[in-house]
């Protein structure tokens, strides 16, 4: 009974987050939660920055994934580009991950968290966030929840 009182509240919580999205793509047995505002890209990212640094929460790299990709694309046979502009920041909350690696060090995979800012080419003025949806060995189901919250927390206020 409490596992349920506590899987209907963290559904609650996250239906009441994403209600504010311009628009979510998301359901029960996806492995990736995209959500699409319309903005620029510039201040969507900064945004997002400001959102994990407000948490206290240290960036650990920024993947400019559209350069590498939009620089390589012609080498493979690819004449236009997926993305105007796309970044990948990886973090991480060591209590978090001081959390996963006590129930089972093999957690370890789990971190860094990542969130993907991008636009893609053929839907200019909107901005596109992506993450993976959390999973960790048996015993983290309740850390796992804490994680999406804090990555939707972060999308939430970088996209207000």
């Amino acid at each position: 009974m409490k596992k349920a009182l506590r899987n209907l509240t963290t559904f609650t919580l996250l239906a009441v987050i994403s209600a504010g999205f311009a628009n979510i793509g998301w359901s029960a047995d996806d492995a990736i939660v995209t959500v699409k505002v319309e903005g620029g890209f510039a201040d969507v990212s900064a945004n997002v920055r400001s959102a994990i640094i407000g948490k206290g929460i240290n960036i650990s790299n920024i993947l400019h994934a559209s350069d590498m990709l939009n620089r390589t694309g012609r080498d493979f046979g690819y004449q236009d580009n997926v993305y105007v502009d796309a970044e990948t920041y990886e973090f991480c909350s060591a209590g978090l991950s001081h959390k996963l690696a006590r129930i089972n060090p093999d957690n370890i995979v789990m971190c860094p968290f990542t969130i993907s800012v991008y636009v893609v080419s053929n839907e200019p003025g909107f901005v596109r966030l992506s993450y993976r949806v959390p999973t960790g060995k048996p015993g983290t189901e309740a850390i796992v929840e804490e994680i999406a919250a804090l990555i939707q927390s972060i999308i939430e206020e970088a996209t207000w």
